[in-house]
This record gives structure tokens, sequence and C-alpha cells, in this order.
């Protein structure tokens, strides 16, 4: 249920953000874009491969080592425990994608991600595989030690799932709707700042679901010109393949 459930949401993200952002394009990109999307899902299914057998690996050891049951076992109202740790998990989330910017070794890896020129849905799985594995090692044991349940957790990554596709897109979104929006979740426009060639603005909104973690940690930025944005790394090469992306960070 629970791979068939992701399996389910990722193509239907994609299916219609894809949709959505064809027909209401941002940005108009010319070249490159099939070549781009190609690589880009390349990464996506090597990741899905990786992580899998890594929470895999992770979860026998844990259980092999101990019969802890987490800090949240048998603890109650449930619908509270549930709240709090999909916080928890999205606040991980903030932390993580804040230490990829602040730690050099880190960037090396991260820096993959903000390569590509020009976001759209397939930009959401261009991430190097190392950095992929790196993330899982202490989500991994955040959710043991707690003891977050598995439906909680379910509902985190499918809703983390579809907002990454959505605030990657290329969609045209209305201003106003997405001004909105971006008080609750990442959109777009929120997260084009994050992509901007600009050092300050790419070392802002960190968020990945929720965008009241950047408000609270003061990394929250805004534009009212999100259309004067430039994306990417000013230094990228337009044109990079997934081997050739692999070892950039080396």
């Amino acid at each position: 249920m629970v791979i068939s459930s992701k399996l389910a949401i990722i193509l239907g993200s994609l299916l219609i953000f894809g949709v959505l952002e064809n027909l209401f394009p941002f940005y108009t990109y010319k070249q490159g874009l099939i070549n781009r999307m190609a690589t880009n899902f390349g990464l996506g299914l090597l990741n899905a491969i990786a992580a899998s057998l890594t929470t895999i690996f992770l979860a026998k050891w844990l259980q092999q080592q101990t019969t802890w049951q987490g800090l949240f076992h048998n603890l109650q109202p449930i619908w509270l425990v549930g709240i709090l740790s999909i916080l928890i998990l999205d606040l991980y989330m903030y932390f993580w994608h804040r230490l990829m910017h602040t730690w050099p070794l880190a960037w090396r890896f991260h820096a993959i991600h903000h390569t590509d020129r020009s976001m759209n849905v397939s930009t959401a799985y261009r991430f190097h595989v190392i950095e992929v594995i790196a993330s899982y090692f202490p989500k991994i044991l955040l959710i043991w030690f707690l003891g977050i349940a598995i439906q909680p957790l379910l509902i985190y990554e499918l809703a983390f799932i579809l907002v990454i596709v959505f605030h990657h897109s290329n969609w045209a979104l209305g201003y106003e709707c997405d001004r909105i929006l971006s008080y609750f979740i990442v959109t777009p426009n929120y997260h084009r700042i994050h992509h901007s060639q600009i050092v300050e603005e790419t070392n802002s909104n960190y968020a990945s679901l929720l965008t009241i973690w950047d408000r609270i940690f003061q990394s929250f930025r805004h534009r009212d010109d999100p259309k004067n944005i430039k994306l990417g790394l000013s230094q990228a090469e337009k044109e990079l393949n997934l081997i050739s992306l692999l070892r950039l960070s080396f």
C-alpha cells in the first residue's frame, strides 16, 4: 500500500503539474528541455532505488540492535502525536536543507540541484545520489528514536512528494494566489527565489513543505518581481548529462 500510494502521488503530481506548466508556463524555454528532463528523471530513478535500499538496510539493522519503541510509543491522543510527528519531520527537512547550503562539503553535492538553469517538474528529482543516501541516515534514526507511526509518516511523505513537484514546476500560478498559499506551503514563486543566481537569495527559503520554518528561523525572503529571477548557478554549464552531474561534486 505504501509503495502504491507513493507511486500514485508521484505519477499524479507529475501529470497534473506537468500539464499545467505546459499550458500556463512562467518562463519560456526553447532549447535543451527534453535532455534536462531526461537527466533529472534518470537521477530521480537512481535516487529512489538508493533511498529504498538505505531505508531497508537501516530499518533492519535497528530492529536487530534494540527493542526500543520510541518516545512517542503509547502517547495520547494519537491525532496530536500524529500532527507533532509531521511537524518534526518537516522541521528536520528544513535543517537538513539549510545544512546543505552552509556546510561547504555538503554544498558540493547539493549544488547539483541548483545547476538546473530552468525549473520544471523534473527539477524536483535533480539531486546527487550521495546527498539522498546521506539524508536518510539521520531521518531514519529520528523516526526510530521518536517511534513515529506509519500513518503520519506516510501522510508527510505523500504531502512532501506532491508539494516539491508543485513548487519546482514552471506553472504560472497567479501572483496573489501564490502569495496567499506561500503563508502556509512552499509555492513556485517562493521557491524560485531559492533557485536565484543571487547568493543571498539562494541561501534563503529553505522550507520544503511548510513555510513557517523560514519565518521562525529568519531565512525568509520575498520578491515582488519573480519574473526577473535568473535561475541556477551562474557558473554552471547549460547542459550536463547524468554522469557529468554525478562527477561534478568531485
